[in-house]
């Protein structure tokens, strides 16, 4: 990565002969159009984690639509390969220094969308009732509201380890339901209720320390 192509390094050889030629201004001119490329490579790396943001939100009705029709095996594919731009479009964010504005909105609620369009459509296919959903949702809903919060007060909030757990047992839920459907395995009949009850409790659980650990936040708002 950040290594130009063979037909870029052919133009700045071509542009580094024509340097000898002793011209006036050439050296400027390399220099400047050697500028443009770097400045051109660096906003394309830089813009990688907010395209991968934008994939995971595009991707969501796809997977719904398969799921839909009944093609679970590419439904669950496509979701996978977008819970795993969640992390990437992280990590590469933070390990370059490129966290933005859109990407601190945009990503949690990508990754909501993702989980509660295909949780939501699980209903509609008779996979969970609606309850456990409903709660899920609703966290997601008030986690949310507190990081507007704290964007408009000027706090980062992290995510805790909690919130991680949170996130692993939701996508296991999901995958397991998926396979379940295509399958029929005994053992994910089985497992799915327990994992249906973890991931309700982890929403939960995760879901009340985020507030405890904002409280001070959210009581700051009520004063305005």
């Amino acid at each position: 990565m950040g290594l130009y192509n063979d037909k870029q390094g052919g133009q700045i050889s071509h542009r580094s002969a024509a340097n000898t030629t002793g011209k006036p201004g050439n050296n400027r001119l390399y220099l400047i159009e050697s500028h443009e490329i770097y400045q051109g490579e660096k906003m394309t790396r830089k813009n990688l984690p907010n395209k991968l943001t934008i994939f995971r939100i595009i991707s969501v009705p796809f997977v719904i639509f398969l799921l839909l029709i009944d093609r679970n095996v590419p439904a669950l594919a496509l979701f996978l390969f977008s819970s795993i731009t969640d992390f990437v479009d992280g990590y590469l964010a933070r390990k370059s220094d490129q966290i933005s504005p859109f990407g601190k909105f945009a990503d949690p609620i990508a990754d909501k969308l993702l989980v509660a369009g295909v949780l939501i459509t699980f209903i509609q296919l008779g996979e969970l009732t609606a309850i456990p959903v409903v709660i899920i949702i609703a966290r997601g809903f008030l986690v949310t509201g507190v990081r507007l919060l704290g964007s408009k007060a000027g706090k980062v909030i992290s995510a805790s380890w909690l919130g991680k757990v949170k996130t692993i047992s939701h996508i296991s839920l999901i995958i397991a339901i998926m396979l379940n459907a295509e399958f029929d395995f005994t053992w994910l009949n089985m497992a799915i209720p327990s994992l249906v009850y973890f991931a309700v409790t982890t929403a939960v659980v995760s879901g009340v320390d985020y507030l405890y650990r904002n409280r001070k936040l959210i009581k700051e708002s009520f004063s305005g």
